[in-house]
């Protein structure tokens, strides 16, 4: 009754570990998913400071006091 026995599991490493197809599959997400990540923050990152130059520069042209 052990269905988790040596012949199935190496099977099943066989099928899986084994298949080019799915290594290569395994190792494009390893490598692309983190690299996603990375790029949305940097983008974030990069319209907020677009954006807070953008107001600096708007608030040298209109200054609030006047000297």
């Amino acid at each position: 009754m052990d269905i988790l026995n040596h012949e199935f599991t190496q099977e099943i490493i066989r099928l899986t570990w084994r298949n080019p197809a799915f290594m290569a599959i395994a190792i494009a997400l390893i490598w692309l998913i983190p690299q996603l990540i990375i790029r949305k923050r940097m983008s974030e990152n990069y319209k907020k400071k677009k954006l807070e130059k953008q107001k600096d520069k708007i608030s040298k042209l209109y200054p609030k006091t006047l000297k």
